[in-house]
């Protein structure tokens, strides 16, 4: 029988203080060991005097949260830009939090310190949703934008099968799989939960004492076959419907169609498209509407570029594929076989954009168009990258207008096993635009000091590209973390400065966001960070 949504969350309501047991407010949580010693400064350049951008032009989906806060890469396009400001470099403040009261770590793990927020979303009230994960733990937790007090928490599931430190970066994905997730304009965040499960939470209580907890479970796990071939991503459409896709380790990649309409747990009703046996599937992906009745989606695999549509019927179908420059090589730095990006639609749904898997890298732009002009090509650009050192990106590209950034994470690498960053990756970070005409695209400018640990993001009021990097202190053989600021115009750095030395602010590839209170935050093995002006 399905149970409806909406009634669900009154009775969960009701029941809200028989789930005190699933989160409840916290003591103030403690903070990161701010590291070893290190002779680099703790701040370098000055603050910065906003350089405002044209917004990003992405559509709103009503039924989600703003964006800018509604899903990791800020919003249903991947853009990575937010509308909202972030700190400008006046008297900046940094704190952090290691979420240690929520935690449950296992001693005998080589880093059990390990709790990295791979990303964060924001509530109606500003509150930060921080999705956090260990070797053997998974953790949704609800915490205050500037204390960073835990308000509330919810475990999730972990996949079955070897905790990622055991196994290395491949893995890590089935662990984090829960952060390609959304929050809805109800607050109710749509989640991952134990590789084969999509959940969603909602925030009961009061807004002084909010408490999270389980207001639905799709359980897809015998339509997924194989261990380790989970759901990658999910993503909500215009039409209230759950897109996701699978990785394809045990079984084809597929992509699904879930309606909640239809869906019940005796007859689940997902629409399932299933791709190349050679194919895999390792990042999430956007999602546009196409007039009132359809949506199309934008899948990248190992080898090729995918629009898929669905209509009334619900059965997503492939409209055009195309693939792109790739081989079997595993870059350093990257956990994925081919494109290391998510795509990115930008130029008010024409483009969409990756990076493939060549050497050198290449940021390869597709017009999204069904069908073509006369004389028109699919393909846009492909230009390089990091042209003079390798280059590898297992990050989304940010995208506005006809703008897109590009970073380096060649040899970004951190031994799981011994919990050490052992070789300094390549620095870079490049700004392509796609010509007006829509015929080719030229290199803007290139940034070769930056060595990013996270994907960036791009602020329309302050003209800022905000990122965490790391610099080697040779003398005192130490990596340090710095909060980043470069120019949108020029790609210079206007400012950095110092969150912590030593590997609990390293990272893996983490999303970071702007709060509606103008802070910005940021996951590290330790736990989040985060960074505001302050008068």
């Amino acid at each position: 029988m399905k149970v409806n949504k909406r009634s669900l969350v009154v009775v969960f309501l009701i029941v809200t203080s028989l789930l005190a047991l699933v989160g409840s407010a916290s003591a103030q949580d403690g903070s990161i060991p701010p590291g070893p010693e290190t002779v680099l400064p703790g701040y370098a350049g000055a603050p910065a005097k906003a350089h405002p951008t044209a917004n990003n032009g992405v559509p709103q989906n009503p039924l989600l949260a703003p964006n800018g806060f509604n899903l990791g890469h800020l919003d249903p396009w991947m853009s990575d830009v937010t509308d909202v400001a972030g700190p400008l470099g006046l008297n900046l403040a940094v704190f952090n939090s290691t979420f240690a009261d929520v935690r449950n770590p296992d001693p005998s793990d080589g880093a059990p310190w390990i709790f990295l927020c791979i990303g964060q979303l924001i509530d109606s009230h500003g509150r930060v949703i921080a999705l956090c994960f260990a070797p053997h733990e998974a953790t949704v937790v609800l915490a205050d934008p500037d204390s960073l007090q835990v308000l509330s928490h919810y475990h999730l599931e972990l996949p079955a099968g070897d905790p990622f430190l055991k196994t290395g970066r491949q893995e890590l994905l089935r662990s984090v799989g829960g952060c390609y997730s959304f929050l809805d304009d109800r607050d109710q965040l749509t989640i991952v939960s134990g590789g084969k499960k999509i959940v969603t939470l909602v925030e009961a209580g009061t807004a002084e004492s909010p408490v999270l907890g389980l207001a639905e479970t799709y359980d897809l796990t015998p339509m997924i076959p194989g261990l380790g071939d989970d759901i990658v991503g999910t993503m909500l459409d215009w039409q209230g419907r759950l897109w996701l896709t699978t990785a394809g380790t045990g079984d084809r990649p597929r992509v699904g169609v879930l309606n909640p309409a239809t869906y019940t747990n005796e007859n689940p009703n997902v629409k399932w498209l299933k791709l190349s046996p050679d194919e895999l599937i390792r990042n999430t992906f956007p999602v546009t509407k196409v007039g009132m009745d359809r949506a199309a989606a934008y899948v990248v695999t190992s080898l090729q570029m995918y629009r898929i549509e669905a209509g009334p019927d619900d059965i997503p179908k492939v409209v055009w594929s195309e693939p792109y420059d790739t081989s079997s090589e595993l870059k350093p730095g990257q956990y994925e076989l081919g494109s290391g990006t998510s795509p990115t639609i930008l130029g008010e749904g024409k483009y969409v954009a990756i990076t493939d898997n060549a050497s050198p890298m290449k940021v390869v732009v597709y017009r999204t168009d069904a069908r073509l002009d006369p004389g028109e090509e699919r393909i846009v650009c492909e230009v390089p990258v990091f042209e003079n050192t390798p280059g590898a990106l297992s990050n989304s590209l940010v995208g506005s207008r006809l703008s897109l950034i590009a970073t380096n994470n060649y040899n970004y690498l951190w031994n799981w096993h011994t919990g050490k960053t052992e070789v300094p990756s390549e620095p870079g970070a490049e700004r392509i635009d796609i010509n007006p005409n829509g015929r080719g695209c030229t290199k803007v400018w290139t940034n070769t000091e930056m060595a990013t640990t996270t994907s960036p993001r791009l602020s329309t009021k302050t003209g800022l590209i905000y990122t965490v990097a790391r610099e080697y202190d040779a003398q005192k053989d130490v990596y340090a973390y710095y909060w980043v600021a470069l120019d949108f115009r020029t790609g210079k750095t206007v400012w950095k400065k110092m969150a912590g030395t030593g590997e609990q602010f390293d990272s893996f590839y983490p999303g970071i966001v702007i709060g509606r209170n103008g802070t910005l935050y940021g996951g590290v093995y330790g736990g989040l960070i985060a960074i505001r002006d302050t008068p």
